[in-house]
Protein backbone atom coordinates (compact mmCIF):
# COMPACT_ATOMS: atom_id res chain seq x y z
CA UNK A 1 0.00 0.00 0.00
CA UNK A 2 1.34 3.00 -0.52
CA UNK A 3 0.67 6.48 0.44
CA UNK A 4 0.43 9.55 -1.34
CA UNK A 5 1.80 12.38 0.33
CA UNK A 6 1.03 15.78 -1.15
CA UNK A 7 3.54 18.20 -2.50
CA UNK A 8 4.82 20.96 -0.16
CA UNK A 9 4.35 24.53 -1.45
CA UNK A 10 7.48 25.74 -2.78
CA UNK A 11 9.34 27.55 -0.09
CA UNK A 12 9.20 31.44 -0.15
CA UNK A 13 12.06 31.92 -0.15
CA UNK A 14 12.59 30.04 -3.58
CA UNK A 15 9.71 32.22 -4.96
CA UNK A 16 12.15 35.23 -4.24
CA UNK A 17 15.14 34.07 -5.72
CA UNK A 18 12.87 33.09 -9.18
CA UNK A 19 11.25 36.39 -8.88
CA UNK A 20 14.74 38.40 -8.12
CA UNK A 21 16.49 36.56 -11.04
CA UNK A 22 13.82 37.38 -13.71
CA UNK A 23 13.37 40.72 -12.21
CA UNK A 24 17.76 41.21 -12.96
CA UNK A 25 17.66 39.49 -16.64
CA UNK A 26 14.63 42.33 -17.24
CA UNK A 27 16.65 44.99 -15.82
CA UNK A 28 19.78 44.54 -17.51
CA UNK A 29 17.94 43.92 -21.14
CA UNK A 30 15.91 47.30 -20.20
CA UNK A 31 19.90 48.93 -19.83
CA UNK A 32 21.49 46.98 -22.53
CA UNK A 33 18.56 48.70 -24.55
CA UNK A 34 18.74 52.03 -24.07
CA UNK A 35 22.63 52.45 -25.12
CA UNK A 36 23.70 53.72 -28.08
CA UNK A 37 25.30 51.66 -30.33
CA UNK A 38 28.83 51.06 -29.86
CA UNK A 39 31.24 53.30 -32.01
CA UNK A 40 33.83 52.34 -34.34
CA UNK A 41 36.52 55.32 -35.04
CA UNK A 42 38.51 52.80 -37.23
CA UNK A 43 37.73 52.36 -40.67
CA UNK A 44 35.45 56.00 -40.73
CA UNK A 45 36.65 58.61 -43.67
CA UNK A 46 38.59 61.05 -41.52
CA UNK A 47 35.99 64.28 -41.28
CA UNK A 48 37.54 67.58 -42.71
CA UNK A 49 40.18 69.34 -41.37
CA UNK A 50 39.99 73.05 -40.38
CA UNK A 51 43.64 73.36 -39.40
CA UNK A 52 45.21 76.69 -39.86
CA UNK A 53 49.49 77.15 -39.51
CA UNK A 54 50.37 77.93 -36.03
CA UNK A 55 54.55 77.53 -36.11
CA UNK A 56 56.46 76.19 -39.10
CA UNK A 57 53.38 75.58 -41.08
CA UNK A 58 53.05 77.34 -44.28
CA UNK A 59 49.36 76.78 -45.42
CA UNK A 60 46.07 75.32 -43.78
CA UNK A 61 45.95 71.85 -43.76
CA UNK A 62 42.58 70.54 -45.66
CA UNK A 63 41.54 66.59 -46.17
CA UNK A 64 42.08 66.15 -49.90
CA UNK A 65 45.53 67.61 -49.51
CA UNK A 66 46.68 64.25 -47.58
CA UNK A 67 45.37 62.15 -50.14
CA UNK A 68 47.98 59.73 -51.40
CA UNK A 69 49.91 60.31 -47.96
CA UNK A 70 49.99 58.14 -45.21
CA UNK A 71 49.02 60.82 -42.07
CA UNK A 72 49.70 61.33 -38.44
CA UNK A 73 47.33 63.60 -36.44
CA UNK A 74 48.36 64.67 -33.05
CA UNK A 75 46.05 66.60 -30.76
CA UNK A 76 47.87 67.58 -27.39
CA UNK A 77 47.89 70.91 -25.84
CA UNK A 78 50.86 72.55 -23.79
CA UNK A 79 48.83 72.70 -20.51
CA UNK A 80 48.04 68.68 -20.37
CA UNK A 81 50.71 66.98 -18.50
CA UNK A 82 50.31 63.45 -20.35
CA UNK A 83 50.87 65.40 -23.48
CA UNK A 84 53.82 66.68 -21.64
CA UNK A 85 54.77 63.20 -21.10
CA UNK A 86 53.70 61.73 -24.61
CA UNK A 87 55.50 64.49 -26.73
CA UNK A 88 59.31 63.34 -26.72
CA UNK A 89 58.05 60.31 -28.16
CA UNK A 90 55.85 62.41 -30.76
CA UNK A 91 58.72 64.24 -31.90
CA UNK A 92 61.03 61.37 -32.34
CA UNK A 93 58.66 59.59 -34.74
CA UNK A 94 58.48 63.04 -36.11
CA UNK A 95 61.72 63.28 -36.42
CA UNK A 96 61.84 60.04 -38.70
CA UNK A 97 59.04 60.93 -40.60
CA UNK A 98 59.28 64.54 -41.76
CA UNK A 99 61.51 64.04 -44.81
CA UNK A 100 59.02 61.59 -46.39
CA UNK A 101 57.16 62.31 -48.83
CA UNK A 102 54.78 59.54 -48.60
CA UNK A 103 53.96 60.48 -44.67
CA UNK A 104 52.22 63.37 -43.58
CA UNK A 105 52.63 64.59 -39.94
CA UNK A 106 50.03 67.04 -38.48
CA UNK A 107 50.58 68.33 -35.03
CA UNK A 108 47.55 70.24 -33.93
CA UNK A 109 48.09 72.46 -30.47
CA UNK A 110 45.01 72.86 -28.40
CA UNK A 111 44.30 75.52 -25.71
CA UNK A 112 42.33 74.27 -22.75
CA UNK A 113 39.31 75.68 -23.76
CA UNK A 114 37.97 77.55 -27.02
CA UNK A 115 40.72 79.41 -28.85
CA UNK A 116 39.97 82.99 -27.98
CA UNK A 117 43.49 84.16 -27.77
CA UNK A 118 45.48 82.68 -31.17
CA UNK A 119 48.48 85.01 -30.25
CA UNK A 120 48.76 83.09 -26.64
CA UNK A 121 48.49 79.71 -28.21
CA UNK A 122 51.29 80.59 -30.43
CA UNK A 123 53.25 81.97 -27.39
CA UNK A 124 53.12 79.20 -25.41
CA UNK A 125 53.56 76.79 -28.03
CA UNK A 126 56.84 78.29 -29.14
CA UNK A 127 58.06 78.29 -26.31
CA UNK A 128 57.03 74.42 -25.26
CA UNK A 129 58.73 73.59 -28.77
CA UNK A 130 61.77 75.45 -28.07
CA UNK A 131 63.16 72.44 -25.77
CA UNK A 132 63.44 70.27 -29.29
CA UNK A 133 65.26 70.30 -32.08
CA UNK A 134 63.08 69.01 -34.75
CA UNK A 135 60.95 72.12 -36.23
CA UNK A 136 57.54 70.10 -36.57
CA UNK A 137 55.16 72.09 -38.43
CA UNK A 138 52.09 72.98 -35.84
CA UNK A 139 48.65 74.03 -36.27
CA UNK A 140 45.63 75.52 -35.07
CA UNK A 141 42.12 74.52 -34.96
CA UNK A 142 41.14 77.93 -34.40
CA UNK A 143 37.31 77.21 -34.53
CA UNK A 144 37.62 73.69 -32.78
CA UNK A 145 35.57 72.70 -35.86
CA UNK A 146 37.73 69.59 -36.98
CA UNK A 147 37.78 68.62 -32.90
CA UNK A 148 33.76 68.61 -33.23
CA UNK A 149 33.84 66.50 -36.31
CA UNK A 150 36.14 64.06 -34.65
CA UNK A 151 34.55 63.46 -31.54
CA UNK A 152 31.15 62.38 -33.87
CA UNK A 153 33.03 59.55 -34.59
CA UNK A 154 34.99 58.97 -31.28
CA UNK A 155 34.03 56.62 -29.20
CA UNK A 156 33.15 58.32 -26.30
CA UNK A 157 31.95 61.45 -28.22
CA UNK A 158 34.35 63.46 -27.22
CA UNK A 159 38.46 64.12 -27.76
CA UNK A 160 40.44 63.63 -25.42
CA UNK A 161 44.43 65.05 -24.81
CA UNK A 162 46.32 63.80 -26.57
CA UNK A 163 44.78 61.80 -29.40
CA UNK A 164 46.33 60.21 -32.11
CA UNK A 165 45.35 59.39 -35.60
CA UNK A 166 46.80 57.25 -37.79
CA UNK A 167 45.06 57.83 -41.51
CA UNK A 168 45.67 55.74 -44.75
CA UNK A 169 46.39 57.02 -48.20
CA UNK A 170 42.52 57.32 -49.07
CA UNK A 171 41.64 59.19 -45.74
CA UNK A 172 40.19 56.39 -43.74
CA UNK A 173 41.40 55.98 -39.89
CA UNK A 174 43.68 53.25 -39.61
CA UNK A 175 44.52 53.80 -35.91
CA UNK A 176 43.21 55.69 -32.62
CA UNK A 177 45.17 56.75 -29.32
CA UNK A 178 43.43 58.27 -26.95
CA UNK A 179 45.84 59.15 -24.22
CA UNK A 180 49.26 58.77 -23.16
CA UNK A 181 50.90 54.72 -22.63
CA UNK A 182 54.32 54.64 -23.00
CA UNK A 183 55.57 52.78 -26.31
CA UNK A 184 52.49 53.72 -28.00
CA UNK A 185 53.88 56.03 -30.56
CA UNK A 186 56.89 53.30 -31.23
CA UNK A 187 54.49 51.24 -32.03
CA UNK A 188 52.50 53.47 -34.09
CA UNK A 189 56.04 53.86 -35.98
CA UNK A 190 56.50 50.69 -36.45
CA UNK A 191 53.20 50.37 -38.07
CA UNK A 192 53.68 53.34 -40.69
CA UNK A 193 56.81 51.66 -41.70
CA UNK A 194 54.90 48.52 -42.05
CA UNK A 195 52.55 50.82 -44.66
CA UNK A 196 55.66 51.79 -46.68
Amino acid sequence: MSSSQPHAPPSSNALLYIFGAFMLVGITFMVWMGQPPAVVTVGQPLPQLDLHPLLDGTEPISREQLQGKLTVIHFWGTWCPPCEAEFPEFAKLAAKFLGNPEVAIVSVSCSSGPEYDLDQLRSLTEKFMSNYDTPIPTYSDPTAMTRQQLALILPNGSLGYPTTLLVDRDGKILELLEGYLPGDMEKLSLSIERRL
